[in-house]
Formats: C-alpha cells, sequence, structure tokens
C-alpha cells in the first residue's frame, strides 16, 4: 500500500501532465508531500511552467494573470533571476499602458492600472510620479467639465512636468487653454442672451456651451429657463434640426411655445416595424427619446445592431460620423449577456479583439483609430445597456447617448437610471409588453395630451407630460 505523501505526488504528477499547474502545487505544498525529494523535484518543475506560461500571457496582454503566475512560482521556488527579469517586464508594460491611456485621454484607465501595479508590490518612483500625473489629469477633465479651465490649466500643467515622456498632457494643456477662451465668449453670449430674455438665443448658446462643459451649471441653469420660459416641446421632425445645436433651439423658433398636436392617424404608433413574414422574427423599429432638459438618445431595441458609418441603404443600427467603417461592429445581447462581434479593428479596454468579447459594465469600446464609447449597464434589475460617446464623435441624427433597450428603459433622478434626470422628482418607466409600448409612472401624467394615471400605452410618435417631467418619441 503506498503511503500518503505517494498517492499526492501521484495525483500532482496527474494534475501536472493535465496543465493544472496551480492545482499540482497546492497538493505538493501539503504538509508531510513538499519535505520529500520527488515532491520538490517536481514542484520545481510547476514553478518553471509557470514561469513560462506568465511569459506567453504577457505576450498576450495578460499582464494580471501573468503576474499571479509569477507570484505562485515565486513562492513555490522557481529560479529567482528569470522571475526577477519577467516581473520587471510586467511593470514595464504596465507603465506603458498608463502612458498609453494617459495619452489617449483615459487618465480613469491609467489610475487603475497603476493601482494594480502598486497592490502587486511595484510602488517604485515612477509608479508614484505617473499616477500623480494621471490623477491631476483626471481631476483637470472633472474641472473642465464644469468650466473651471484655469484649475484645470494648473492641474494638467503640473501633470506634464510630472510625466514630461507623455506629451498628450501638455497637448491637453493647450486645449483647455483654447476652450477657455471659447467658454469666456459663449458665457458673454448666454448672459447677454438671459439678459434681454431673448430665450431661443439663451439655448442656443447654453447647448453650446455644454458641449464644452456638460456640468457647467450656469448653462444648466440657464436651459431650464429658457425651457420654462418658453414651453419647449420636442421630437416633431429630425428633418428641421441643426446638428451643431444638438437639440432644442430650432425646435424652439420652429414651435415658437405652442403645443403641437399629432395626427390622429399617428398616435399609438407601434414602436414595431411591420410584421415579418410567417416564421421570421419580427424587426423592431428604433426610435428618438428626446427628454426636455436632459437630451436626446437614439434607441435601439433589438437584440443585435451594427455600428458604423452612416449608409444610405440604411443596414447600419447606429451610424456613426467617424472614420470607421459602413460596417466596423456588432453588439448583441445573448440572454443576460452583451458581446460585441468586431469586423473591422476593435479594442476593449486598450486590447485589441479578434472574436466575439463579453461586454462588462464601464467597458471602453475603441472603434478604429479615434471613436471611442463607454459600455454601461447601470440599472441591475433590466438588461438595457447605455453607449456614451467617450470621443466628440456623434450618430446621425445627433443623440446624446445610444440605448440598447430590453424589456424596459428607466429614466429617473438615480444614477443607476438609463437615462439620469437630476432634476426629476421621480422615475419614469418605458416598458414592452409584446407589440405596444408604455409608460408608467407614480400618479398623474399625460399622453398626447390625454389624462392618464400611474401607467398607460404609448405609440411612435408620443407625447408624454407632467408638471416634473416631459419627454417626447419618434420612431426612424
Amino acid at each position: 500500500m503506498l503511503q500518503p505523501w505517494r498517492l499526492k505526488l501521484r495525483e500532482a504528477d496527474e494534475a501536472y501532465q493535465g496543465g493544472r499547474l496551480e492545482e499540482a502545487g497546492r497538493l505538493l505544498c501539503e504538509s508531510g508531500v513538499r519535505e520529500f525529494l520527488p515532491a520538490k523535484q517536481l514542484l520545481a518543475k510547476v514553478a518553471g511552467q509557470l514561469v513560462e506560461r506568465a511569459q506567453r500571457r504577457a505576450a498576450g496582454g495578460q499582464s494580471s494573470a501573468g503576474w499571479r503566475d509569477l507570484e505562485a512560482a515565486r513562492d513555490w521556488g522557481a529560479d529567482a533571476d528569470a522571475v526577477s527579469t519577467l516581473e520587471q517586464t510586467f511593470v514595464e508594460r504596465r507603465l506603458a499602458e498608463a502612458e498609453a491611456y494617459l495619452a489617449a485621454g483615459e487618465p480613469a484607465a491609467a489610475v487603475s492600472r497603476l493601482d494594480e501595479l502598486a497592490r502587486q508590490g511595484d510602488a517604485g518612483r515612477q509608479t508614484r510620479l505617473l499616477r500623480d500625473a494621471a490623477t491631476r489629469m483626471l481631476y483637470a477633465q472633472r474641472l473642465c467639465r464644469r468650466g473651471e479651465f484655469a484649475q484645470a490649466e494648473e492641474n494638467l500643467a503640473a501633470a506634464a512636468t510630472l510625466a514630461p515622456n507623455v506629451p498628450a498632457l501638455d497637448d491637453a494643456r493647450k486645449a483647455c487653454r483654447v476652450k477657455a477662451a471659447e467658454c469666456r465668449r459663449l458665457n458673454e453670449r448666454l448672459h447677454e442672451a438671459v439678459t434681454a430674455e431673448n430665450w431661443t438665443e439663451a439655448l442656443a448658446a447654453a447647448e453650446a456651451l455644454l458641449e464644452f462643459c456638460p456640468e457647467h451649471e450656469p448653462a444648466r441653469d440657464a436651459r431650464r429657463r429658457a425651457w420654462a420660459a418658453v414651453g419647449m416641446r420636442c421630437g416633431d421632425s429630425l428633418r428641421q434640426r441643426i446638428p451643431s445645436a444638438r437639440f432644442g433651439a430650432q425646435a424652439f423658433t420652429r414651435l415658437n411655445g405652442k403645443r403641437m398636436a399629432h395626427p390622429p392617424e399617428e398616435k399609438k404608433q407601434n414602436l414595431f416595424a411591420a410584421a415579418a413574414p410567417a416564421g421570421e422574427s419580427v424587426a423592431v423599429a428604433r426610435f428618438l427619446l428626446w427628454v426636455d432638459g436632459v437630451g436626446g438618445y437614439l434607441a435601439c431595441p433589438s437584440d443585435q445592431v451594427m455600428l458604423g458609418q452612416p449608409a444610405p441603404d440604411g443596414q447600419v443600427d447606429v451610424p456613426i460620423l467617424g472614420d470607421i467603417s459602413r460596417r466596423h461592429a456588432r453588439v448583441r445581447r445573448d440572454g443576460e449577456s452583451y458581446l460585441i462581434d468586431p469586423l473591422r479593428t476593435v479594442r476593449v479596454d486598450g486590447r485589441t479583439i479578434e472574436s466575439a468579447a463579453t461586454l462588462a459594465d464601464g467597458n471602453l469600446i475603441e472603434l478604429g483609430d479615434n471613436v471611442r464609447l463607454r459600455f454601461r449597464r447601470p440599472h441591475p434589475l433590466s438588461r438595457t445597456a447605455r453607449l456614451e460617446f467617450v470621443s466628440h464623435h456623434r450618430t446621425q441624427p445627433s443623440a446624446d447617448a445610444v440605448l440598447l433597450v430590453a424589456e424596459s428603459c428607466v429614466l429617473g433622478p438615480g444614477e443607476n437610471s438609463h437615462v439620469v434626470c437630476r432634476d426629476w422628482t421621480r422615475d419614469v418607466v418605458l416598458y414592452r409588453q409584446g407589440p405596444v409600448w408604455h409608460c408608467r409612472a407614480a400618479g398623474a401624467f399625460e399622453i398626447d395630451g390625454v389624462a392618464a394615471t400611474d401607467r398607460g400605452p404609448i405609440g411612435g410618435r408620443s407625447r408624454v407630460a407632467a408638471d416634473d417631467f416631459s419627454l417626447s418619441l419618434e420612431t426612424i
């Protein structure tokens, strides 16, 4: 009968031969096994294989997994020089990744990489300096969003000093100075328009200013005052909108504060396309969601959407005005998950993908060289997702974000809403029952001028309004 340590040794050898290195290492490190010479010899082989696997993972961009292999290899007696050399390679690669994120204007991702490096035991001077630079750039971006450009420029200048080998930091400081000058001009224009109570001009100026500074509170306040003064109604005709204003000012001038009633035959228009032939799935029509005082959103209810340049044949669900292919990538909903299929060059969190990849909340999607989108799953109880533009690009027709709508879409003041409406006092939910869409909100509101309580059906050109919220839908 074999001794217990020999049985463990046999199990460990089988795990080693099967490529289950972690299991083999754990078995060999158990009490009463490791002190025997055959176990020590096999453990050395396991550690050597872990070093080789760490090298392969490093080459494949799996630095976190590779680092874990190195830590185990060191604990199990791998060659110290080999481990040290490879660790330095990992450190250099992680620093290069952080610098690349800074160069791409993604300081949050750079901070995340550097924090992970510090947790893994490398908190050297270069890591600390680069993290400080990334933190300052991140803070500068937040200041720019609020219109505080002087402080932002100071932080970017300090970041450029800390990381002189990242020219993008100095470029960002120069761009900040240019934006500051333009925002001063827009601020003056906004102040003059509000003082004169020229609300059409005030709205246009506020929208232009919010392009530069999305969290500029005076511009937000002016926009709210303009809508309140004129009684804006959105969603009548996309063709009459001017893209540079994003939404609102042209509709102001065109509607002149009058409530526009939709023709009777268009009310409760089904948001689904015409029924498909027998045996085929029903195609779901896209629609535009205009949320007064918040923005415009392109809603795509289909389980898969194509991303690419606008095409005359209309085969692109999310037409992006950017330097990408006409059919660049496909995002599809698979049960509770989302996948992205690369048809041309696609990177997810900086890593080029060659086949379908699962998307997680917060992933940065890069299409081609400069189109960047952020994938978000804000609500834990809904499969609906949101694509936010990180780069300056927009869709055609222009929208602030893309909603990948499943069974429901939540609009409200909470951070987990698919559309965050900070000034609202309640949640509004758009949800689908069979071929018909409904709107649900606690209390009273109107759908196309007809009173509703708690819920009611909506159509492809519906207007939903209450004292504390208003929105419009328009099928494409």
